[in-house]
């Protein structure tokens, strides 16, 4: 067993000279970041393939998810006794995030295209036709046939949703025209306190040569004031001076 270092203090169990351990919050840098300063590092090709996969993964899966709520909806007892038709799934690697399948954002097709507010006012006046329709047919099945009325009320009830989902795309228009009106407002201020701005700065230049005039022109007083008391004090000492002799 070796003896420790003369230098060393009785209470540190390391000299001044030994290494000591630098602990921090930080993770330390990856291995290859020599490599990565050097330009030698290049990114890994995007997976295009893998991505496409994944996007069509996930629009069948979306498309056989909304196919069963409808099914559901109607009360469809076919597809329960004939069986359920399991489609064949694309085999092939995919790009998943915590088991989340990434779609390619190009490749994704919107379900329900609103860009037009003409084609989703359309849509919506057909729907309330539609609604007013199956309303008259419920009222009758009521009057006429009270016990099978359960198809009209599931018609009319999907019809009314449907409307309000039609309806309620106009809100990204509504949005839109909203936000368009407050930036322009918000324009409108700006412009506003520019204009007072530049105009405030026109005042003061304006003001600022009168009042320095006016500042010459007191100095100017002032200092013909100082040389008439100084000539008045002259002449009095001269008098007196006069006067003793």
């Amino acid at each position: 067993m070796s003896a420790p270092p003369a230098d060393a203090h009785p209470d540190d169990p390391q000299g001044e000279g030994d290494a000591q351990l630098l602990v921090s919050e930080f993770p330390p840098a990856p291995y290859y970041y020599a490599l990565a300063s050097e330009g030698k590092l290049k990114p890994p090709p995007i997976p295009s393939e893998a991505l496409a996969r994944g996007t069509r993964k996930a629009a069948a899966a979306g498309a056989k998810a909304r196919a069963e709520a409808e099914r559901l909806r109607l009360n469809d007892t076919d597809a329960i006794l004939g069986g359920v038709q399991e489609d064949k799934e694309e085999e092939g690697d995919v790009v998943a995030v915590f088991g989340e399948i990434v779609e390619d954002p190009l490749l994704v097709e919107p379900l329900d295209h609103c860009e037009d507010p003409k084609v989703i006012a359309e849509t919506v006046k057909k729907l309330n036709r539609q609604v007013l329709e199956d309303f008259v047919s419920l009222v009758q099945d009521l009057v006429h046939r009270p016990a099978e009325n359960k198809t009209t009320r599931d018609q009319l009830s999907h019809n009314v949703f449907l409307m309000l989902q039609e309806t309620n795309k106009f809100r990204e228009h509504q949005a839109r025209e909203i936000l368009i009106e407050v930036l322009e407002k918000q324009l409108v201020e700006r412009q506003s306190l520019l204009e007072e701005l530049q105009e405030g700065m026109q005042h003061i230049d304006s003001i600022l040569p009168a009042e320095e005039l006016k500042a010459l022109e007191k100095a100017q007083e002032e200092k013909e004031k100082e040389e008439l008391l100084a000539k008045k004090e002259a002449e009095a000492n001269a008098m007196e001076v006069d006067g003793g002799n």
